[in-house]
């Protein structure tokens, strides 16, 4: 993964009919584009531990990627993304030698946020046939989803038979040396202890959930072909998880702009009303998610810690003064404080809380604008930058290079120019 499109000064540029030109990437580029999504799907886990952080192969190559990319002229730096990702980076590093040392507010944090989304102002220059390049690392990552979802088909029906923890995921088969670090509940339990598939080298069912959702709509809006739609509802399905659904509904029914608000809303409304009719139905499968609701309102359940308990945590915050609430209480301190929390259950991360605790709101509007900027002024379509918005700000992902490296790359070309009017 040294390079997504380290080729580029060797590609053919071949006409179209249309008066337009496709870029036509060599072999090596092709190369370098799987070699960056495999990467992030099948070899996270493989890391040199520094402390508790593993450094993978992600974000050095992501690094490499963009100083490639500015070097040979082939990207942009786009401003408005710039002075916002200075703005929060010097919000946070003047924030954090005025903290008591109580918050343990962390530097390391900061430097992994800032290496995250520092490149989210580099994207390739508008130039004619950047279509192709764009759908070129859709179907990358489709077909990569699509390996990953057939491998959690096959784990589900191979973990409940056998047990065999070597089979639950890849991590447990690693030699200790390149074991990536880190606390992950790599076997997930749903109702009358069935074990969910997590795709064998992702860490966990919900990513399993994420990972073949975001690949599904990318598919049903490009090329729908039957045999990857099936292969990936069903590792949808195998993980047994509510993440990818919930932000595949979001992607499908979030208004595709201002003026579709009202369709929006109606759909949705049938949405819940079809999903009150196959509740009612009281079908042993479908009961098996349904089921799952209840757990937004029982402490310690998977659901009451990713959105009921991170809640607490911000209002902590709020409590804390003017200056916590508009600046935070530090880098890495939302972890950190937990000890001294005392909760009675786990508690998850969910970007939208973590960025409000560590950073304040001042940093979660700076930041989330960094986000909506890098996605709506892609050529990605709407649906996938709504999926795309939508898990990043309610799933843990503010700092899980997993997110932001496959969000960086699948925007990483701009929006075609509009014709200005005569």
């Amino acid at each position: 993964m040294s390079s997504i499109t380290a080729d580029m000064a060797d590609q053919t540029i071949r006409s179209t009919g249309g008066g337009d030109s496709d870029v036509e990437l060599t072999r090596m580029a092709k190369f370098l584009v799987w070699a960056s999504v495999v990467s992030v799907l099948f070899v996270n886990q493989i890391a040199y531990n520094i402390g508790q952080f593993p450094a993978a192969l992600d974000l050095p190559c992501y690094a490499l990627i963009t100083a490639y990319l500015l070097a040979s002229g082939y990207a942009k730096v786009s401003m408005p993304i710039l002075l916002l990702f200075v703005v929060v980076i010097a919000m946070a590093a003047f924030r954090i030698p005025v903290l008591p040392t109580t918050t343990q507010a962390s530097w390391s944090s900061l430097l992994l946020l800032a290496a995250g989304y520092a490149s989210f102002a580099v994207r390739l220059s508008p130039r004619p046939g950047l279509p192709a390049v764009q759908q070129y690392i859709l179907d990358s990552y489709v077909t990569a989803a699509c390996l990953i979802a057939a491998v959690g088909t096959i784990q589900i029906i191979a973990v409940n038979a056998t047990r065999l923890k070597e089979l639950q995921n890849i991590y447990f088969v690693l030699p200790e040396a390149i074991r990536g670090a880190g606390t992950y509940v790599f076997a997930r339990e749903a109702g009358g202890g069935l074990a969910k598939a997590n795709g064998y080298f992702l860490r966990e069912s919900a990513e399993l959930s994420s990972v073949t959702a975001l690949a599904f709509l990318a598919e049903y809006f490009a090329r729908r072909r039957p045999f990857q739609l099936f292969l990936l509802a069903m590792g949808l399905a195998a993980s047994i998880s509510g993440s990818g659904v919930i932000a595949l509904a979001a992607g499908f029914l979030l208004p595709k702009s201002v003026g579709r608000i009202p369709i929006a809303l109606a759909t949705a409304c049938g949405a819940l009303l079809l999903l009150y009719a196959l509740y009612s139905l009281d079908n042993p499968v479908l009961n098996l998610w349904f089921g799952r609701l209840t757990e937004f309102g029982t402490p310690g359940s998977s659901a009451y810690a990713r959105f009921v308990a991170p809640w607490e945590m911000v209002q902590r915050t709020f409590n804390d003064g003017i200056a916590a609430t508009l600046f935070g209480n530090g880098p890495g301190s939302f972890f950190r404080m937990l000890a001294e929390f005392r909760s009675r259950y786990e508690i998850s991360d969910p970007t939208w809380a973590k960025l409000i605790y560590e950073y304040g709101l001042g940093g979660f509007v700076f930041v989330t604008l960094i986000v909506i900027i890098r996605l709506y002024s892609s050529s990605l379509r709407v649906e996938l930058c709504n999926f795309m918005l939508f898990s990043w700000l309610v799933f843990p992902s503010v700092l899980k290079a997993t997110t932001f490296l496959i969000m960086w790359l699948v925007t990483l070309t701009p929006a075609p120019r509009r014709a200005s009017p005569p």
